[in-house]
């Protein structure tokens, strides 16, 4: 249903509470994409370990690339952009696809 973005620099401890509140939280067949700006804290062993498509830069390309660059991996119509400091309440998707409908 929803495609979230997450463009992350180093930030691996609250990436990891994002991505978990997401697969807890989730009601959907949503998906994660991480863009990694950097990686040199363990971010991209740990996207790869845990099966997370993701896109990177070698350097800081910043929130702007970083969600453009992560679109042009995402398969759902509804994007959704995240920090990755976010954590997404239960249910956060059924309530959001709800409201998308009354439009």
């Amino acid at each position: 249903m929803f495609s979230v973005i997450i463009p992350t620099l180093n930030n691996l401890d609250y990436l990891k509470l994002c991505i978990k509140s997401l697969n807890k939280n989730s009601k959907l067949p949503n998906e994660i994409i991480p863009h990694v700006n950097i990686g040199s804290d363990g971010t991209i062993d740990y996207l790869k370990k845990n099966n997370i498509n993701f896109t990177y830069t070698k350097h800081n390309a910043g929130i702007c690339e970083g969600v453009n660059l992560g679109m042009q991996k995402a398969k759902f119509k509804y994007v959704i952009y995240a920090h990755d400091d976010f954590y997404f309440c239960p249910e956060w998707d059924l309530i959001l696809e709800t409201e998308i409908k009354k439009i």
